[in-house]
């Protein structure tokens, strides 16, 4: 496979024989985490690179033509149920894709297309699970046709002190040349503080993803003075047999967040808690938790 590069939403067919992979749009601005705008600008150049909700053109050997879009990365995921969780010392990350037909008929899979590179400089292959409120495609593959789209998310695992830096699309599988590739802002992926316009929830799930990759710190300045009225040496302590944390939202009422927590132990034991969280000024500032099993 050979995979060349055009300006704009000039598409070129493959050679016979080959697929090939052009940038289509990229958007105006989009937040790592966040849906491509719906009035994206035409790319300046024929890179491969862009933000989350660049759009690229891939065109098989027989000159069928699809789009493919990166519209969000969740980071970390949740298992699609019960049953489905990372191993021990990793998160989910799941990449959700919108793929689009142009002309023709385009089939493969996506699990073979999408890998993801993390900061350390590993590449990531797909997990092949589902995550919550996605599929997996059709177990990664789709087939698309002029005018229908196919979303789906592609799962992977990641160790969980390791950021995510870009997710890459392949034409079939990325057998020859080089892929398309969304970067992912650091802050989108890594712990830490939320932006100021942050809502409650992103707070919420900031927390207990800095709580996961053990960097107590960012999670203690999430807390507002009378969650900090301990000291943080026994909010640090509080945490020494704590592993994955895996917290779903139930609810928002203003402020307020109800949520489902589910902490994946070094010990191999599993605990699930049902709460609700105030946040105020980007700081959480009451919390209520309940053990449930």
């Amino acid at each position: 496979m050979k995979i060349v590069t055009m300006a704009a939403a000039v598409v070129m067919l493959g050679i016979a024989g080959c697929s090939s992979i052009s940038k289509t749009s990229t958007p105006s601005s989009a937040a790592a985490t966040a849906p491509a705008s719906s009035k994206a600008a035409p790319a300046p150049t024929s890179s491969l690179s862009g933000p989350v909700g660049t759009s690229y053109a891939v065109t098989d050997e027989s000159g069928n033509k699809m789009s493919v879009t990166l519209t969000q990365v969740i980071d970390p995921a949740q298992g699609a149920d019960q049953f489905t969780s990372p191993q021990s010392g990793n998160r989910f990350v799941g990449a959700v894709f919108d793929i689009k037909g142009i002309n023709g008929t385009v089939s493969d899979d996506a699990n073979n297309d999408a890998t993801l590179i993390g900061s350390n400089g590993q590449t990531y292959t797909a997990d092949f699970h589902s995550i919550a409120g996605y599929t997996n495609f059709n177990n990664g593959e789709y087939s698309v046709s002029a005018g229908e789209s196919s979303v789906g998310a592609v799962t992977f695992q990641v160790p969980a002190a390791v950021t995510v830096s870009k997710i890459e699309w392949s034409a079939n599988g990325g057998l020859g040349g080089a892929p398309a590739e969304w970067l992912i802002p650091a802050r989108a992926s890594a712990a830490g503080t939320p932006t100021p316009r942050a809502d409650p929830w992103s707070v919420v799930s900031a927390y207990y993803r800095d709580i996961t990759v053990r960097d107590y710190a960012a999670a203690w300045k999430l807390l507002g003075p009378a969650l900090q009225s301990g000291g943080y040496a026994k909010f640090v302590a509080g945490y020494a047999d704590t592993g994955q944390q895996t917290v779903t939202k139930t609810s928002q009422s203003g402020d307020q967040v109800s949520f489902m927590l589910r902490s994946n132990n070094p010990d191999g034991t599993v605990q699930t808690y049902q709460g609700t969280e105030t946040v105020t000024g980007g700081k959480i500032v009451a919390a209520h938790i309940v053990q449930t099993s």
